[in-house]
C-alpha cells in the first residue's frame, strides 16, 4: 500500500513544454557551455556560492567515498524561465529560484539531501521581512526536458523512478535524500525550482 507520508517521491503531474522551450533544450544538450552551462563537480565549490556547513559536510563525504575531479553535472542558472514562472503560479511559490541540470552520459549525481542554502540566502536578501518555516513551507519541484533513456534512473528515499516522458513533474520531502544516474547513451536533462510556500 502507497505511503501518504510527506517524504514520499511523487509523480505529480505532467507540464506541456512548447516547441521553442525544446529547441532551447536541445541546443544546451549540444553545446552546453556556449549556452551558457557551468560545469558542476561534484566535490567542488558550487555554483551559486554560499557559506554552508551542510555542503562543505556533504563534499567531504563524497571526497571519502571515492568521487573524484571527474565527477560532474553541467548547471544552468535562471533559464526556462516561462516554465519557472508556470510551477510557480501552478504550486503556490510567489519566492523562488530555479535551475536546469544536464547529466552527460556516464556520469551520475550522487545521493544527498539538499541543504536549500541559496534559497534561505535569496529569502534573507530580497524578503527579509517574509516569515516561513523551510521544513513546512520549503518546495522542491523537478520537471523533465527529456525523454527516458534505457539506463537512466531518478530516485529519492527507497524509491526509483524510469519511463518518464518530457513535462512530467516529481516532488519529494524536505531534505529528504535523492540522486540520479545515467548509464545510458544520451544526456538526461531535467528543470527544477525550489521555493517557499506562503
Amino acid at each position: 500500500m502507497k505511503s501518504n507520508c510527506k517524504d514520499d517521491f511523487q509523480h505529480i503531474g505532467n507540464l506541456d513544454i512548447n516547441s521553442c522551450e525544446l529547441t532551447n533544450v536541445e541546443g544546451f544538450i549540444n553545446a552546453p557551455y556556449i549556452n551558457g552551462g557551468v560545469k558542476r563537480i561534484h566535490i567542488g565549490e558550487p555554483t551559486l556560492h554560499v557559506k554552508n556547513e551542510g555542503i562543505n559536510s556533504r563534499i567531504k563525504r563524497m571526497i571519502d567515498a571515492g568521487y573524484t575531479s571527474n565527477e560532474h553535472f553541467i548547471e544552468f542558472n535562471d533559464q526556462f524561465e516561462d516554465i519557472a514562472k508556470t510551477l510557480s503560479d501552478k504550486y503556490s511559490l510567489p519566492y523562488y529560484h530555479f535551475c536546469a541540470i544536464i547529466v552527460p552520459a556516464g556520469q551520475c549525481m550522487p545521493t544527498h539531501p539538499d541543504t536549500y542554502a541559496y534559497l534561505m540566502k535569496l529569502m534573507k536578501r530580497d524578503n527579509p521581512n517574509v516569515e516561513y518555516d523551510l521544513a513546512t513551507q520549503g518546495k522542491r519541484y523537478m520537471t523533465f526536458l527529456t525523454d527516458w533513456e534505457q539506463g537512466q534512473s531518478f530516485g529519492a528515499g527507497s524509491e526509483i523512478k524510469w519511463n518518464w516522458e518530457i513535462g512530467d513533474i516529481f516532488e519529494w520531502g524536505f531534505k529528504y535524500p535523492h540522486w540520479c544516474s545515467n548509464a545510458g547513451m544520451q544526456p538526461m536533462m531535467f528543470f527544477e525550482i525550489t521555493g517557499v510556500n506562503v
